[in-house]
């Protein structure tokens, strides 16, 4: 469980920065920040389920 607050802390801190840096409008940046935000904890998410079964 710790592993998945840490990747959504780091998540949101990623969120926040590309947010306020890549759109022009504050309601811009809010879409942009939760859309980056869901795809961090979206793909971390599968790539966890992948490796799961890969043999090691």
């Amino acid at each position: 469980m710790r592993h998945f607050l840490v990747m959504c802390l780091f998540g949101a801190m990623a969120a926040v920065v590309f947010g306020a840096m890549a759109k022009n409008t504050p309601q811009e940046r809010w879409m942009y920040g939760i859309k980056v935000f869901a795809e961090f904890v979206i793909i971390g998410l599968v790539l966890g389920w992948i490796l799961y079964f890969v043999p090691w």
